[in-house]
């Protein structure tokens, strides 16, 4: 055999060799990586997509109530032995904070749209049944018309939503004009789930 030829041998065997020993290699990573998943914890696709311990009343009373109220607080009037002097939101601090405000209220309103959410822990009342409705008779409402609710939190949404674009743009005449679509939203939402229209 010419040399040439013993020379091209050797390079094709090397290469052959070479090629072998990196598909033993690819089988074994791939070997593994079976193993691996085989041995992992497996997906546990029975969780709740959300945690809905928190009860409607929870989310009213901690992300929508005492927010709104900051919000509407935010241009107002005070009286005193000096005199009546308007409030209105200056520092970098109070700006922040009714952001925040109208933060929580957006998201109270998807809060409150998860469905399973209780209206109120089991057994709980009203402080004034003769004109509230009870939890159980609020559940009532919304299991039989659930769009109505969705469409009601989705409205208390857009107005906070609004007055938060007011505080971006640091207006406080408009965040105090805004204030009145936000308590209409309020009211709207609680004609019908919360005050009593009829005698219990």
């Amino acid at each position: 055999m010419h040399k040439t030829d013993m020379h091209k041998s050797g390079i094709i065997l090397f290469i052959s060799s070479l090629l072998m020993t990196l598909n033993a290699c690819s089988d074994a990573g791939t070997g593994q990586a079976q193993s691996s998943q085989s041995t992992s914890a497996p997906v546990d696709n029975t969780m709740p997509a959300f945690n809905t311990t928190a009860t409607i009343r929870d989310v009213m009373n901690t992300l929508v109530d005492p927010q709104a109220d900051a919000l509407w607080n935010s241009v107002r009037f005070e009286v005193d032995e000096n005199g009546s002097r308007e409030m209105r939101p200056e520092t970098d601090e109070d700006w922040m904070a009714l952001r925040r405000a109208a933060v929580a209220i957006i998201e109270g309103g998807n809060s409150l749209m998860i469905p399973g959410r209780r209206v109120a822990p089991p057994g709980a009342s009203t402080e004034f049944p003769e004109y509230e409705y009870l939890p159980d008779e609020v559940a009532a409402k919304l299991a039989s018309d659930p769009v109505s609710w969705g469409g009601f939190a989705r409205g208390l949404q857009s107005s906070a939503l609004d007055m938060l674009q007011a505080i971006e743009a640091r207006d406080a005449d408009l965040l105090s004009e805004l204030g009145a679509a936000l308590d209409t939203a309020c009211e709207d939402c609680h004609s019908l789930y919360w005050y009593r229209t009829e005698n219990p």
